[in-house]
């Protein structure tokens, strides 16, 4: 009876890891996708990073983002044309469009986003928004991807 006892204990038990260790490869492999979506975003090389956030993908997503879920910032050094933030987008394989040209209103003060490009495929959501600090200072952009929880 015993033997029995340990004999189910450890079937299940090794159920149990296989399990963990197929969800978790899954996991890994979600989060890797869209990290090679991220990396289709031409970024130019003199452009510096500014942070980095990744959530990967996880069998229970406890948090107010979502997760798969990326969000990179840079800092441009320069104030960009239309034609640069185009060549960003160019090469991602999905449609982003703008929401209009990458332009500071002259009657803007402060810190304010200029333009938005967005996009999206059967599984992500993409956000490649540019922001103005003050007229005439170097522009920041960001680039946030997030899975698409429900599809149009």
């Amino acid at each position: 009876m015993k033997r029995r006892i340990w004999l189910v204990f450890a079937v299940v038990l090794a159920l149990g890891v296989t399990a963990h260790f197929m969800v978790r490869s899954a996991e890994d492999k979600v989060t890797a996708d869209m990290l090679s979506r991220a990396g289709r975003f031409a970024i130019p090389a003199d452009w510096k990073p500014a942070d980095e956030i990744v959530r990967p993908e996880r069998f229970m997503c406890i948090s107010t983002n979502p997760c798969p879920s990326l969000s990179r910032r840079w800092e441009t050094g320069k104030e960009l044309t239309d034609n640069d933030v185009a060549a960003v987008v160019s090469g991602v394989g999905v449609a982003m469009t703008a929401d209009g040209p990458c332009k500071r209103e002259s009657n803007v003060i402060g810190n304010s986003t200029i333009c938005i490009f967005t996009g999206k495929d059967g599984e992500f959501t993409y956000w490649l928004p540019v922001a103005s600090p003050g007229p005439g200072e170097p522009q920041k952009v960001g680039l946030n991807i997030r899975a698409r929880m429900a599809p149009d």
